[in-house]
């Protein structure tokens, strides 16, 4: 009879996980990576329990299949919150294995209780049952809402003898509700001025979205998360939508709006206008959500949605030329008009520079705003951005998952100074695995978001700046080629460097204000 840590590694390989990622401790860690192995689903360590939550949320994003970390008891457990809050609210499918929980009061504590309320799931594995309970929560996981679980299991339990795993049927296909696609496909075939906010969901169905825009002449936006599924090259493409109150203009020259795989999770708190459209929602599954009121809303796979409530005739739409002011009010929320080398300057830089077919993974802070409105994606996927969450610390992470599940797209990872400083150490584990990574760290030398909110509130200037750290130099101790930017030619000549390289470009950070004004007002 078969270890249960064979048995779960078999779960695992059913479910078409990859790679494992974390820190091992000293207990059921050690059974599941041999087993693991043995299954053909290599670990690989990271420096970092945040980090390695992250790389697998982000693989679970990319591959549709769950993304899977292990960590130790106790602080191995703590430290691993960040990522799966950033899986809950960004739908990302992973699983957690903790060892655990400890057999006395040293490193005990309630782990289960820490993780449920960000979570799909938790349990503790045993011997008789483990197998079976794994497998049910890990389709949880991977269905919509797609999110993280978590379960516990004890040396002991992993090194025994367990029941056999057997696995599942195929879970029926949802109903759909077809009044409610009678209702939709009606209210949009009378519309003239439909306006499609285009979300995280819609990644895996980038065709069938623009198939769709074009059958009913729509103004197409996509949230951060949904960067390239419609391309900037589109003729109904405006551009990016966050819900600020920069763009709230926009929303409220059409006379419908259709959430298209939008999760509201991805707006900031804004304040929906008072001469906003009625709204249709198109989910694979919607949170409920008190600030926008829903004309109709459908649930259900999200291509055969978008198929249903289609009007059997092509609509006319936008007048071309209708769509010019709106594109403008984009345009001039991103503008740029500093004179010192600016971030805008620098994605300018990246955007003249890199294929647009190469992936960004962009950090949190004042840097985004420019990084995302201005890069020109060209497939789903290819803006990875923490904006559920907004964690720091999450492009270089998401950087290596992308380039360990897609070798093949080119991944550049964006990053304040702030945010790279707490997951420097990953670096090394890039090296390790022989990555072809470029990073961009935008170097300010201040948490330049917090500092800006902190001007505009006429306080003093408190722990928000620090002096300035050459980051060229941290990466070539971890092996990496490295140099500083100073200026637009100087970070293009760094740009052309081939292999794993870091460029530590410092910018004058003097538009962020005129920036966050611009867009949030």
């Amino acid at each position: 009879m078969a270890k249960m840590a064979d048995e779960i590694a078999q779960v695992l390989r059913a479910h078409g996980v990859s790679r494992i990622f974390g820190i091992p401790g000293g207990g059921s860690s050690l059974d599941l990576i041999d087993a693991a192995d043995k299954a053909g689903i290599p670990f690989i360590v990271t420096r970092t329990e945040a980090a390695a939550t992250i790389m697998a949320a982000v693989t679970g994003e990319l591959s549709g299949k769950p993304g899977v970390v292990l960590v130790g008891v106790g602080p191995g457990a703590s430290s691993a919150t960040n990522g799966l809050a950033y899986a809950s609210l960004e739908r990302s499918p992973m699983a957690l294995f903790i060892d655990g929980p400890a057999a006395s009061l040293h490193q005990h504590f309630d782990q289960q209780a820490i993780y449920r309320p960000i979570t799909l799931g938790t349990a503790q594995l045993v011997p008789e049952t483990g197998a079976a309970t794994l497998s049910a929560l890990i389709t949880k996981a991977a269905s919509a809402p797609e999110g993280p679980v978590m379960v516990e299991m004890t040396a002991g339990d992993a090194a025994s003898p367990a029941t056999p795993f057997n696995a599942p049927s195929a879970p029926a296909e949802p109903l759909l509700d077809a009044a409610a696609i009678d209702a939709a496909r009606t209210t949009i075939g009378t519309c003239r001025r439909p306006l499609m906010i285009v979300g995280l969901e819609a990644r895996a169905h980038s065709d069938a979205v623009r198939a769709f825009a074009d059958q009913i002449g729509a103004a197409v936006m996509t949230t951060y998360k949904a960067g390239g599924v419609v391309d900037r090259d589109y003729p109904g493409f405006i551009g990016p939508i966050t819900g600020a109150s920069g763009e709230m203009a926009i929303i409220e020259q059409a006379d419908l709006v259709i959430g298209v795989g939008f999760d509201f999770i991805e707006f900031i708190p804004g304040v929906w206008p008072d001469k906003a459209p009625p709204v249709v929602m198109l989910n694979e599954a919607l949170r409920a959500n008190p600030r926008v009121p829903f004309m109709l809303s459908l649930t259900g796979p999200l291509d055969v949605l978008m198929e249903g409530v289609a009007p059997e005739q092509a609509c006319n739409g936008w007048d071309t030329h209708a769509l010019d002011p709106l594109k403008e009010i984009i345009q001039t929320i991103y503008q740029d008009d500093s004179a010192g080398f600016s971030c805008a300057d620098a994605v300018d830089v990246l955007t003249e520079t890199l294929d647009h077919d190469t992936r960004i993974t962009v950090d949190a802070g004042a840097h985004m705003f420019a990084t995302i409105g201005k890069w020109p994606a060209r497939q789903p996927f290819g803006i990875l951005k923490s904006n559920g969450l907004s964690t720091m610390g999450y492009a270089v992470p998401a950087a290596i998952a992308s380039a360990l599940e897609n070798p093949e797209t080119p991944v550049v990872a964006v990053s304040g100074d702030g945010g790279m400083s707490m997951c420097i150490a990953e670096l090394a584990t890039a090296i390790e695995q022989n990555l072809n990574i470029k990073i961009c760290v935008i170097n300010d030398s201040a948490l330049s978001l917090i500092d800006v909110k902190q001007q505009r509130q006429q306080r003093p200037s408190r722990g928000v700046r620090y002096p300035t750290h050459n980051y060229a130099d941290i990466a070539r101790a971890y092996g990496w080629q490295a140099s500083i930017a100073t200026s637009p030619d100087e970070l293009k000549s760094a740009l052309q460097t081939t292999g794993p390289s870091l460029i530590d470009i410092r910018i004058d950070p003097a538009s962020y204000g005129e920036d966050l004004e611009r867009l949030r007002g």
